[in-house]
């Protein structure tokens, strides 16, 4: 994180570098009189009354800026997605007036959240919390769970009966260093054997003793990460049998100079194997290729990721991927310190990015914010891939250096017009985007199971928001007249276009009624029993979707494990493809819109629920 104040009077520019290099140039300026999603906090009448503690005593520990996560997890397998918020802990001059413990509320299914943390038996007592993971590592059919801390880290395997227990210890994921300082972790299968490994991220060497002291102006303030040294991030492996093995440096990612704060699992290259981005803080970003042989090697300077594209490194906080221009290659997303635009990558489809920053439209409207929590979402259903940013600075008396800057601020919503450019829709989409706190974690995922993406986020000395979407009235997908009916859109990465579709893929009214979605979730067989790692492809017309399984993206959060998918005014799908890690294909054709379908490795669809009505 940049802490020194900047000018910018050299920022707020529209440079012609960045542009999208789609064929042609971005299409017409979008249409400000459609209708925005509209979200609405609804964790004040769900029972969500969990707050956060940082610790914060005056001391100006750094440890205190970057907490905490929280984030999804269906851990007594009804269905449901239930949160777990993670809590700070007593730190040298900070006695809470009781034990802080972090949270997990299960969903009821009525829209209202119990507190079972008690019983469930994952309190992280002993660790100043962080970030989570969470997957089904060991394969009995239910989703474990992986907190990070600083201090030490905790795998809670889901016995499956409404209680977890901690197996830290026997899975060989303590490490002789203590405290360690981790921050994001993710659940990949990078061998492809069929079990879940474990990286996870490393931010700086930091202990309380050897705090350091920072002032502007003989004003004390928190120091920024270049005072610390790097810490080389985690790789685990699974052995399949419980149990993990530290590979970190016979894989190639034991890598010190990093301050790693969000990571994600993806393939970039299209060639089968899980790659790793590391957003890291102040230092280059990572971008590990996964060799195929248990190596990776980082191709963050080739691909041109590793820094922004003034040449300068970042200071890197969330991150996601996500093929928003439809090119079917996967871009990435990358949230950056005030004064600094958050990045936008345009994966070039031979293995490097293209920073598309300004010309995207995603370049001056994050100067003025400090963004963590992200993701690429088609929160409207339109089919083209949306961005959410939540935001907080870290330095609490910020405007008494630079009073352009707030502690607290709003989160953004960024709507993709389908041409290569974003709207910048906040002011519009609802009271929670008008309300200014110091965010940190965002999760998305379904958690009233109607069909659209919801968004938990948590907040610094707060209460966390869950941010219900409410969709939006009378509006068509881009290029589309609300209203109208037949013919929907369906433009390719090329921009050309096409009738309804046939089969399930047939064309409807494309009012927000006709705006449908479909929920894929994936059971592995001979892969990894989530499917983590499988690509799933929605054909509508002309028109090829595609989303990775995965949990781990966005920053010290746990996301829904289902691949959402916006139809635009198509009612269905004329094609559902998985494509598994283990090298199994399965196709499902003709599936209707508006439910949820599991797909299982070398069976295809075994169920179907159909979205609840609210």
């Amino acid at each position: 994180m940049k802490w020194a104040p900047v000018f910018l009077s050299f920022l707020f520019l529209s440079p012609s570098c960045g542009q999208p290099s789609q064929p042609g140039q971005p299409g017409p300026r979008p249409d400000a009189a459609r209708p925005v999603v509209q979200f609405t906090d609804i964790a004040p009448s769900a029972g969500i009354t969990f707050r956060h503690a940082n610790g914060k005593s005056g001391r100006y520990y750094f440890l205190e800026t970057v907490a905490s996560g929280g984030g999804f997890i269906d851990y007594d397998g009804d269905g449901d997605l239930d949160v777990y918020l993670l809590n700070g802990a007593a730190i040298p001059g900070f006695v809470p007036g009781r034990p802080l413990s972090s949270v997990l509320y299960r969903n009821d299914g009525d829209g209202t959240f119990t507190d079972v943390t008690s019983q469930a038996g994952v309190g992280n007592a002993d660790g100043y919390g962080m970030g989570l993971a969470v997957a089904d590592y060991d394969n009995d059919g239910d989703d474990d769970l992986f907190v990070t801390n600083y201090g030490v880290n905790v795998l809670y395997r889901n016995e499956g009966d409404g209680t977890f227990r901690d197996v830290t210890g026997q899975a060989n994921l303590t490490v002789p260093k203590d405290p360690t300082f981790s921050t994001s972790a993710a659940f990949l299968d990078y061998d492809r054997d069929g079990h879940l490994d474990l990286y996870v991220c490393a931010y700086v060497e930091f202990d309380f003793e050897t705090n350091r002291r920072c002032s502007r102006d003989g004003i004390q303030s928190y120091c920024g990460p270049d005072i610390y040294e790097g810490a080389a991030d985690l790789l685990y492996r699974n052995n399949g049998d419980g149990t993990f093995t530290d590979v970190s440096a016979e894989a190639g990612i034991a890598n010190p100079d990093g301050k790693g704060l969000g990571v994600v699992g993806g393939d970039y290259d299209g060639d089968g194997w899980t790659d790793i981005f590391v957003a890291n803080d102040l230092t280059p970003d990572f971008l590990y290729r996964n060799n195929g042989d248990g190596t990776f090697t980082d191709m963050a300077l080739l691909a041109g990721v590793a820094y922004g594209e003034d040449g300068v490194a970042r200071a890197g906080m969330g991150v996601d991927i996500g093929d928003y221009d439809r090119n079917g290659s996967p871009d990435i997303y990358v949230t950056n310190f005030s004064l600094e635009p958050n990045s936008l990558h345009r994966n070039n489809g031979n293995g490097t990015f293209t920073e598309t920053t300004f010309g995207a439209g995603v370049g001056n409207p994050t100067l003025l914010f400090l963004g963590f929590g992200t993701a690429f979402k088609d929160f409207d259903h339109d089919g083209w891939l949306d961005i959410f940013a939540a935001n907080g600075h870290v330095i609490d008396n910020i405007s008494l250096f630079d009073p352009t800057i707030t502690y607290a601020q709003t989160n953004q919503l960024f709507r993709n017009e389908g041409n290569g450019v974003f709207s910048d829709v906040s002011p519009e989409a609802g009271p929670p985007f008008q309300v200014e706190r110091v965010h940190r974690g965002a999760a998305f995922g379904d958690v009233d199971n109607d069909g659209d993406v919801d968004v938990l986020v948590t907040t610094v000395n707060d209460v966390p928001l869950l941010l219900r979407n409410d969709g939006t009235a009378g509006r068509g997908a881009p290029g589309e007249s609300g209203g109208s009916s037949g013919a929907g859109r369906s433009s390719g990465a090329g921009g050309s276009s096409g009738t309804g579709g046939s089969g399930g893929a047939s064309g409807g009214s494309a009012d927000s009624a006709s705006l449908l979605s479909l929920l894929v979730a994936t059971e592995g067989v001979r892969s990894n029993r989530n499917g983590i790692g499988a690509r799933v492809t929605v054909v509508t017309d002309a028109v090829q979707q595609s989303r990775e399984i995965r949990s781990a993206y966005s920053y010290l959060a746990a996301n829904d494990l289902r691949a959402h998918f916006g139809l635009g005014a198509h009612a269905g799908a004329d094609s559902v493809i998985v494509d598994w890690p283990g090298g199994v294909r399965d196709v499902a054709t003709g599936v209707e819109g508006g439910q949820l379908i599991t797909i299982r490795e070398g069976a295809g669809i075994v169920s179907r629920t159909p979205f609840l009505r609210r």
